[in-house]
């Protein structure tokens, strides 16, 4: 089993995500409202405000979102994933996988 993580910037997908993750038969997950550090580095620390510059049509914020995948579907999954997120684009977001030992209350 695998941990899925996946970092949105493009937080219109998270529906479509949603729904696909359903039709795979992912039966749970967390989304969380997260904010990258370059937007904390540009906009909270004056020292670094130089780099507002950078952040031109950056996303305020984005979504963080941890799902469990079955081994025998993950890539698979991931392939699916990528049709809607397009990960080769810059500024849509990222995802990663780390392996399981033991699982709670996961069925």
């Amino acid at each position: 089993m695998k941990l899925v993580f996946i970092v949105l910037n493009t937080v219109e997908l998270l529906e479509e995500i949603i729904e696909y993750m359903v039709e795979q038969g992912v039966r749970g997950g967390t989304v969380l409202d997260s904010v990258g550090m370059g937007r904390i580095l540009a906009y909270d620390i004056p020292i670094f405000a130089g780099f507002r510059e950078l952040m031109v049509g950056a996303r305020a914020n984005n979504r963080t979102m941890m799902t469990t995948i079955p081994d025998d579907i993950f890539e698979e999954f991931m392939e699916g994933l990528d049709k809607i997120v397009h990960f080769d684009e810059p500024g849509t977001g990222v995802a990663f996988a780390v392996d399981i030992y033991k699982t709670y209350g996961v069925k």
